[in-house]
């Protein structure tokens, strides 16, 4: 019997590692521009005769040595392989998937390199012989330059005496100076992102899990959707602690050279559960890291100052009573106070809502010749929280 599976996924894609079809997207704005990936299902038929393959690598396998049978392969970029299959092939079929996913699933830089893959199976009741082609983001030679060039930038980032939280901002302010989002959506790896400067989220995210891991943090990729569709970032353990951090949401689109920002820093589940959502399984984000930093300068007081930084970057400093305006009038004697200090402008958290009224503050400050503000979703806070910017004269 002859039995053909595969994963056939769009130029514009992102490895098959999820189940269901889903369809490509682009997600435009200020702050950044996410990816266009896209998921085809996995389908079954049964083809007579059999497809044809190309000449392909060979080994031997059982039922206990399937899964390490097909990772040798995987992680040789091999194209195209031959497993002769020695055992009952009742689930065979079964077998396959599931140590096809394994893999995957084990080793986030190898599943997310994949771009498809298929198989062909001829089999009888206690052996088969299964050819397997793949095609990959990155070819071997590619991958081994990655892996050479992110030690060397290790090197360069990760220096003697850096703790957990200075290496996270090391790796994240890098991937955004360095790397911008690719239009033409074409570029899906880390090669691309590392040679060319440009990659879709997909190649944002693998660069980023490879500096991170380089650097000693643990992390994994998470595929997901958002308000326009799929898109893929990163889940980092800090503190002991899981923070979601999203480098191509944080990178500005167009890319504006030298600008860094932090919306989607270490975020827990219901903080970037605002414009993020995710079906698969993952570990629980659910500790502020503003608490961790917090602690961080009590049991380390000799990089306070780095702790401080952070949290001002990161906008915590809004989550203070002292930086939170609610009503109009609150808001008025903010600018008042700025206005006696000689500044031209104030930013607060504001939880009013919709009543923000520019009127009332001409009305209650006389002085005022001119004034006008900005404002952007702030994640940090409650929903409906944004962060404002109110400039005058």
């Amino acid at each position: 019997m002859i039995n053909n599976k595969a994963s056939n996924l769009p130029a514009d894609s992102i490895t098959p590692k999820g189940y269901d079809p889903m369809r490509k997207w682009v997600r435009t704005g200020f702050a950044s521009l996410a990816a266009a990936i896209g998921f085809s299902a996995y389908y079954y038929t049964q083809l007579n005769p059999p497809a044809v393959f190309a000449a392909a690598a060979s080994s031997s396998a059982t039922s206990k040595s399937l899964q390490a049978v097909i990772q040798s392969h995987l992680v040789k970029r091999e194209s195209s392989f031959t497993i002769t299959y020695q055992g009952s092939t009742s689930s065979l079929s079964a077998q396959m998937d599931k140590a096809v996913h394994a893999v995957l699933d084990a080793d986030d830089s190898l599943g997310y390199t994949i771009s498809s893959y298929r198989w062909n199976t001829s089999f009888t009741a206690n052996a088969a012989t299964i050819k397997v082609q793949v095609s990959y983001w990155e070819d071997a030679k590619q991958t081994a330059f990655v892996v050479n060039r992110v030690k060397q930038l290790s090197k360069q980032l990760i220096k003697p005496g850096m703790n957990e939280h200075e290496k996270v901002k090391a790796v994240h302010d890098w991937v955004i100076l360095h790397v911008a989002y690719d239009r033409t959506l074409a570029q899906h790896s880390s090669y691309a992102a590392l040679t060319g400067g440009s990659t879709v989220c997909q190649g944002y995210a693998l660069l980023t899990y490879r500096l991170l891991n380089e650097a000693g943090i643990q992390n994994r990729i998470v595929e997901g959707t958002v308000s326009t569709g799929l898109h893929a970032w990163n889940l980092v353990k800090i503190g002991g602690k899981w923070y979601h951090l999203d480098t191509t949401f944080d990178d500005p689109v167009p890319d504006l050279k030298g600008r860094t920002s932090y919306n989607y820093y270490l975020l827990t589940d219901q903080q970037i559960r605002r414009d993020h959502r995710w079906t698969r399984s993952y570990p629980a984000a659910v500790t502020s890291y503003g608490d961790i930093l917090s602690m961080a300068k009590k049991t380390d007081p000799q990089k306070a100052a780095f702790y401080n930084g952070l949290e001002k970057e990161l906008g915590y400093t809004y989550l203070k009573p002292e930086n939170t305006v609610n009503t109009m009038e609150q808001l008025q004697t903010k600018i008042e106070k700025a206005i006696q200090a000689g500044k031209k402008s104030v930013t607060v958290r504001w939880t009013g809502g919709n009543r923000l009224n520019l009127q009332t503050l001409f009305d209650g400050i006389p002085v005022l010749s001119s004034i006008h503000y900005s404002q952007k979703a702030f994640a940090l806070g409650e929903s409906g929280d944004v962060l404002l910017e109110v400039q005058f004269s």
